[in-house]
This record gives C-alpha cells, sequence and structure tokens, in this order.
C-alpha cells in the first residue's frame, strides 16, 4: 500500500513543499518562455528543455530549507527527501500517454525503488516529540515484514507541470505507483495545485445593460423651415 494523496505522503511538511514547488517553476516557465520567443524557433526542444532545471530548481529550494536530497541512478538527478517520500517535478510532454510512460528510463524506474531512511530527526521542525507512524507506513512495513523483505522504498509524489511556450496552464502533483508487470505507471490522489488566474474583461463603465427597461432613443428637435412665418 502506498500513500492514497500528495498530502498523506509529505503530512504536515505539505504546505511548504507546495510553496517552495510552485515558485521556481512559475519563474522558470517565464524564463524558458521568453528565451523561445527571442529565439524565434517554431520548435519546442528549446522550451522541453527545461526539465533539468526543474529538477535542479526544487532541490535546490527544497535543501535550502533543510530538507534532504537522494541522487537517483544512473543519471545522477537529486530528488528531495520529505517526509521519507521523494519529490519528483516533471514538465508533461504532449504524448497523451505521457503519465503511464514516465518510467521510460532507467533512472525513473529506479526513483521508485530509493530505499527509504529514518530521516525525522533531521527534517526541518522536528520539534523532539515522537509522532505516530503514517498508516501507509504502517501498512508497508506489515507486508513488507509478511514477505519477509529486508529494504523498503520511499513513494514518489509526482510534481506534473503542463505548459506550452505561449501558456502556464497549471501545475498537479499526485503520488505515482510504478507496476513492473506491465511498466506503466498509476497515479494516486491527483490535485491541482497552481492554476493562472483568470483574466476578466474588460468593459467600459458608462455602458447600460439591455436586460431590462426600454432603450432611450436619440431626442429630435424639429428644424425651422427658410422663409416660414415668424413667431408672434
Amino acid at each position: 500500500m502506498i500513500p492514497a494523496s500528495p498530502a498523506e505522503a509529505l503530512g504536515r511538511h505539505t504546505d511548504v513543499v507546495r510553496s517552495f514547488v510552485v515558485d521556481p517553476i512559475v519563474d522558470l516557465h517565464k524564463r524558458f518562455a521568453h528565451a523561445h520567443e527571442v529565439s524565434g524557433t517554431e520548435h519546442g526542444d528549446l522550451f522541453g528543455a527545461q526539465w533539468r532545471d526543474l529538477l535542479k530548481a526544487v532541490a535546490g529550494e527544497a535543501a535550502s530549507r533543510g530538507y534532504r536530497t537522494r541522487r537517483v541512478p544512473p543519471g545522477g538527478n537529486r530528488l528531495p527527501v520529505v517526509n521519507n517520500c521523494l519529490l519528483h517535478p516533471w514538465r508533461l510532454p504532449g504524448s497523451a500517454r505521457s503519465v503511464s510512460n514516465f518510467a521510460s528510463s532507467s533512472t525513473r524506474k529506479n526513483s521508485f525503488a530509493a530505499p527509504m531512511v529514518d530521516d525525522v530527526l533531521f527534517e526541518p521542525g522536528y520539534d523532539g516529540e515522537s509522532e505516530e507512524t503514517p498508516s501507509w507506513l504502517k501498512n508497508i512495513e506489515l507486508r513488507h515484514l509478511t514477505e519477509g523483505a529486508t529494504t523498503l522504498v520511499m513513494p514518489l509524489v509526482l510534481v506534473m507541470v503542463h505548459s506550452t511556450p505561449h501558456q502556464l496552464r497549471a501545475i498537479e502533483w499526485a503520488v505515482a505507483e510504478y507496476d513492473r508487470e506491465s511498466d506503466e505507471v498509476q497515479l494516486h490522489g491527483q490535485e491541482t495545485i497552481w492554476e493562472p488566474e483568470p483574466v476578466a474583461e474588460e468593459t467600459d463603465g458608462a455602458v447600460e445593460s439591455f436586460d431590462s427597461g426600454v432603450p432611450a432613443g436619440p431626442q429630435l428637435e424639429p428644424l425651422e423651415q427658410e422663409g416660414g412665418r415668424p413667431d408672434a
């Protein structure tokens, strides 16, 4: 069993993680979108190459707040470790099956096999008081003890960036589960954590609505005819 949602996986760190994930992604999108526009290219290769920067930016923000990072072989990408979970930012390609095919490289496959360690004593905000073990971790321990396994693996929280060179459409996250038999990834507790603010349509405040009443027509005045009899 794995956590049912990112909030369950991250626990008390959820709000902090949400903040240090969203800000660098929004800033990075602006810079890559500007570079794409300046280049004048009609291809998305330049814009799509931001995935390395996404990994570095989020890992850097996590480290600056005291969270540990874990290097995933063979690519060597560093992913933040929060509440015994890995955090993986990822810009979705245009393919309709991009999520299910997330584990398309050996490095991404290995991100589902990182050994779990007890980092609670070293995480920011630890106040020395013991906390109850999360239910999802209890179930993992019970399952692995039953199966006779000795190594527990960390759940993976996948942060998905929906974007084009013209717009950052949304940022979502979910707990990702990798099925080795089908070689596909499934998501649990998918949630949108950022969307662009709606653009309000500008209207002229002097324009009156026609949903009620009778529109007033223009005021016409009779013209005085030339050669006519003057008024008495």
